[in-house]
């Protein structure tokens, strides 16, 4: 979450935005964002049941079973500073050849704390569903590197609520595919959330039984591991 971000939260507080009379899968308060609307990233696509290509041996320490122990993030300014926090629960699953699932269905909220001037502004947001897709981590060796996803990745089982706190509550996503979050509705949203979680392109090091990946792109969220 970055700094225009936090403002453009603050502002969407202040609009009071309902949260009654919503339903699953809806963008409360705003019109249906188009996904082909997007810019600045691409808009996460595909199926989630599709197999995903072989991107041949990875790291031997990220192969295995997962579970986020946490995830989080920083941004700091002249006009605001935010932190953001949570996401334990997330089961992720490495093949040797990189083959890599994504569940989210234990996952517990990610939470967003910010000081905007003399306003507090905060909330929470959670991913549903499963995410498919194929990492390269440049060969076998090794307990750090690039942490590479292969296009294609496959998002279309996965959905995310965003919802605010303070200053006021207030539903701005309730189970919305990451499809429809990107693009109108991510600028809505204010890109509070990261659209591709844990299969973004960064860098991974592994320690023991833990895996911690760190994205390249500022707006990306770190997540620490523990082996399932």
């Amino acid at each position: 979450m970055r700094t225009s971000a936090i403002a453009t939260v603050a502002t969407l507080a202040g609009l009071g935005l309902a949260v009654a009379g919503c339903g699953e899968g809806s963008v409360v308060g705003m019109a249906t964002p188009n996904p082909s609307a997007a810019t600045g990233s691409a808009a996460p696509t595909g199926s989630a049941g599709a197999s995903p290509p072989s991107a041949g041996p990875v790291a031997s320490c990220v192969t295995g079973d997962w579970r986020t122990t946490s995830a989080a993030g920083q941004t700091g300014g002249a006009l605001a500073s935010a932190s953001i926090s949570g996401g334990d629960g997330v089961l992720v699953k490495v093949g040797p050849t990189g083959a890599t699932t994504v569940d989210f269905a234990g996952m517990r909220p990610v939470s967003f704390n910010a000081q905007l001037g003399d306003a507090k502004v905060a909330g929470r947001f959670s991913y549903a569903g499963q995410a498919n897709g194929t990492v390269s981590t440049g060969g076998t060796g090794g307990t750090a590197g690039d942490w590479a996803p292969i296009p294609p990745l496959q998002w279309g089982d996965t959905r995310v609520t965003v919802e605010l706190t303070e200053p006021a509550p207030a539903k701005l996503f309730d189970n919305v595919r990451i499809a429809e979050y990107v693009g109108d509705g991510a600028t809505r949203s204010a890109d509070v959330v990261d659209i591709q979680p844990l299969l973004g392109a960064g860098r991974y090091q592994c320690g023991g039984n833990t895996l911690t990946l760190t994205p390249k792109d500022a707006g990306g969220l770190t997540w620490v591991l523990n082996r399932a």
